[in-house]
């Protein structure tokens, strides 16, 4: 798919926007005047706020799912496994818990993002989900884990690391909080399926 560098510009600033002043405040006309555009040039490539707010989080949805794959598929590869497990958790979902915790709108924003991207987050959580098993699957297979004893299945594995991750968010209200849980938790799963550096 190609890549349309004025969109990206306008999701970049529209992004800016909602984290500094909030979902409601923010109009087409803060988003045009932001970019030193005019609100028919916004309009000739979003319909309205509604539509911008969930490209903008498919955006970001995006660049969680590909960091989160570098690091589970191995591309940095000096890192181990408990490392890269860590790293991917935090890419995929760092980035929203710290939009959250360090925008003034951060509650706004989540209720938002609930209304009108609940197929957008659906639909990333099953990639991740997906590419959670295939990495847990590779390590099974190189003997770093062994679901057989901890009897668990590939995908009831990667479903329990994605839903803990994303509930370590609740109640860390500093993004370094949520790092933290995230590299404790993994360490202590990969543990339990016999994982040792």
């Amino acid at each position: 798919m190609m890549v349309n560098p004025k969109r990206n510009l306008i999701l970049n600033a529209a992004y800016t926007q909602f984290s500094q002043y909030g979902y409601r405040k923010t109009s087409m006309e803060d988003i045009a005047k932001g970019l030193g555009i005019s609100r028919a040039s916004l309009y000739s490539y979003f319909n309205n706020k509604d539509e911008i707010f969930c490209n903008v989080s498919q955006m970001l949805h995006d660049r969680a799912l590909a960091e989160a794959g570098e690091w589970l598929q191995g591309q940095h590869s000096t890192e181990d496994l408990l490392s890269r497990l860590t790293a991917a958790l935090l890419a995929r979902h760092g980035p929203f818990h710290d939009a959250v915790v360090t925008s003034a709108h951060g509650a706004e924003l989540f209720d938002e993002y609930g209304r009108l991207c609940r197929d957008i987050v659906f639909d990333s959580h099953t990639q991740f989900q997906h590419m959670l098993a295939t990495m847990l699957k590779s390590a099974d297979r190189l003997g770093e884990i062994d679901l057989k004893e901890a009897k668990l299945s590939v995908s009831d594995a990667a479903e329990l690391l994605n839903l803990s991750a994303a509930g370590l968010k609740r109640g860390a209200d500093k993004p370094v909080t949520f790092r933290d849980r995230i590299g404790n938790f993994a360490a202590v799963f990969l543990v339990g399926l016999g994982y040792s550096r």
